[in-house]
């Protein structure tokens, strides 16, 4: 009897410690995506303020590819929508991002939804 208690308390342990260290790896990993999604949000507004000197079609596909970049390592729902709408707008009508830097550079750094959707559909609908 004590011997299959003693079996019984290891094999719990070692339940645990699996699910203990598989919630660590876990929230490690979404700590990194987290980390890896604000290096790109970060990349992509220093190439808004690139193009603060003018339109220029390398900037912007560095630009169009940080955004898509930065999609693709978020987790927040809102902030993948807004920043995909971003992205889709940038690629369509990227052009048409003059004028509107600023508002855009402080709506990532806010982390803003509101306003990236709002930009991206100013920046779709310009003609």
């Amino acid at each position: 009897m004590k011997k299959l208690l003693i079996a019984g308390a290891l094999i719990v342990s070692l339940c645990l410690s699996a699910f203990a260290g598989h919630y660590i790896s876990e929230q490690n990993t979404l700590k990194d995506r987290d980390n890896k999604s604000r290096t790109l949000i970060k990349l992509a507004i220093a190439k808004v303020e690139d193009l603060k000197n003018g339109y220029d079609a390398d900037t912007m596909e560095a630009l169009i590819s940080n955004v898509y970049a930065a999609v693709q390592f978020t987790d927040n729902g809102e902030l993948y929508s807004a920043l995909h709408e971003l992205w889709n707008a940038l690629i369509f009508s990227g052009e048409n991002i003059a004028g509107k830097e600023n508002e855009l550079i402080k709506a990532l750094k806010d982390a803003d939804t509101n306003v990236i959707e709002g930009i991206a559909y100013s920046i779709s609908q310009a003609s």
